[in-house]
Parts: structure tokens; sequence; C-alpha cells
């Protein structure tokens, strides 16, 4: 910038008439201008790219860091017949974990019926039904564990879960009506309903 200003003084002194004075200063006057509404013009620094919405079916957990997406796939892509891919994705859209439930015929997979996560964020849970519709009664269900980066079935800590709408509490509970009666153990159509919490199933 000094440069500039001493630029335009070797001009101003170089012009010999009072004319010639005015038509300098004039022009610098233009220069200048023009120098600071350009600078004026010029874009903000651009900050931290903000998280990309995830595009896919699912449930975005409540803290809007991942999103449990459930797609689709195997030999009949629509219900009640369809197989179903579980993933877990960050806000970039990277997959972090995946649980698959395809099978070689499209009938012995399983879809996926209900999906939620807990309150805290930590687990994304989902029930799951036959894809040929074998042993109706039993709906497996699943969850994400988000600090072990892994999928775990409720059902071994629980006992068979035989009704499709779990239930989730804060911060991370879940209930499930699973198979069995004081007076019937094989019992599937009334059941008992079992509490646990989620971070303590591993």
């Amino acid at each position: 910038m000094n440069e500039d200003y001493f630029a335009f003084g070797k001009f101003l002194e170089s012009a010999s008439s009072p004319n010639q004075k005015e038509s300098a200063m004039r022009f610098s006057i233009f220069v200048l201008l023009a120098f600071f509404v350009g600078c004026a013009q010029q874009p903000p620094t651009p900050g931290p790219t903000p998280p990309q919405p995830v595009n896919c079916p699912g449930v975005t957990s409540p803290d809007q860091q991942l999103r449990g997406c459930v797609l689709s796939i195997g030999r009949h892509p629509n219900p009640p017949f369809n197989e179903s891919r579980v993933e877990v994705r960050n806000m970039k859209g990277i997959v972090l974990a995946t649980k698959n439930f395809r099978s070689p015929d499209g009938e012995h997979g399983r879809n996926v019926q209900k999906d939620e996560w807990s309150p805290d964020s930590q687990f994304f849970v989902f029930s799951t039904a036959s894809s040929g519709g074998h042993s109706p009664w039993h709906w497996q269900t699943y969850f994400y564990d988000r600090k072990a980066n892994t999928f775990r079935e409720v059902d071994d800590f629980t006992g068979p879960v035989i009704k499709r709408n779990f239930k989730l509490t804060a911060p991370d509970w879940i209930e499930v009506q699973v198979q069995g009666t004081p007076s019937d153990p094989g019992d599937i159509n009334s059941g008992h309903s079992v509490k646990r919490r989620l971070s303590t199933m591993h």
C-alpha cells in the first residue's frame, strides 16, 4: 500500500500545469475509490462446511450426529417379503457399521419392522420379522451400540422377543415382551415383560 501512495505522489509531482495537476488528483481519487470498493466486495472467508443431510430411509439420532438407515434389499424389494440392510452413518454419509439380513433365496432373511434411537443417542434399536413368514411369533430385536460400534441382539439378553413394539425410555431403558409365563414357559401369545438397560447388554 505504501508503494502505491509513493507512485501517486511521483505522478502528481510530474504534472506541470494546474489543469494537469487537477486531472491527476481526480484520477488518483478514482483509483483509490475503486480499490476500496473492490476490497469491500470480496466474499468473506468461508467457515467450516456444515453437516450435510443424509438422504436415506431411517431415523436420525436425537443429538443429530448419526442416522440409522434401513434399506430394502433382496429378491422381493417391497414389504412384507422384503429383506433389510441396516447402516449407521454419520452426517457426512460415511457408513460406520452395517447389519445385513439378506438371504440367498429371499425367504430366510429378515426385514425391519420398527426402528428407534434411545433418548441418549447411544443405541439404535430395531425389531425384525422373517422375510419368508417363518416363526411369525418371533420378533427378533437388535440394537447398534454406538460406543462399541457394533450390533447386538436383544433376545440374547432377555429371551425370545414375541412382540413387535418395544418401548424405549431415558436414558437407555428398553422394555420388550418375551416368551413364557409363570404357568407356561413356552407361551408365545402373552409372554411377560422384561425391562433392561441397553448399556448393560454386552
